[in-house]
């Protein structure tokens, strides 16, 4: 088994579905705001066959508008506290 060091894959995937995003236009998103991450990197990502860098986690938080503990533990933040944006409309 592989070691659970930045394992945000599962959660990364439940946003992006969320969010209703292909792993494409995920990778394509995060292109376009500078962050060089493919649809393989995203893939790999979420099958946990690659650890995230400070880079991806970067990157993932501001394109998909998410906080941290969402990302790493899956719980959203509440209502209340502001610090989650809807996404985008595009």
């Amino acid at each position: 088994m592989k070691p659970k060091a930045n394992d945000i894959g599962h959660h990364l995937a439940k946003i992006r579905f969320r969010r209703k995003l292909t792993q494409d236009q995920l990778a394509a998103r995060l292109q376009i705001a500078g962050y060089d991450m493919t649809r393989q990197v995203v893939a790999n990502l979420e099958s946990r066959r690659r650890i995230a860098t400070d880079r991806h986690i970067t990157g993932l938080v501001k394109v998909l508008r998410c906080s941290l503990d969402e990302l790493f533990f899956g719980t959203p933040p509440s209502p209340r506290s502001g610090s989650v944006q809807p996404p985008v409309k595009r």
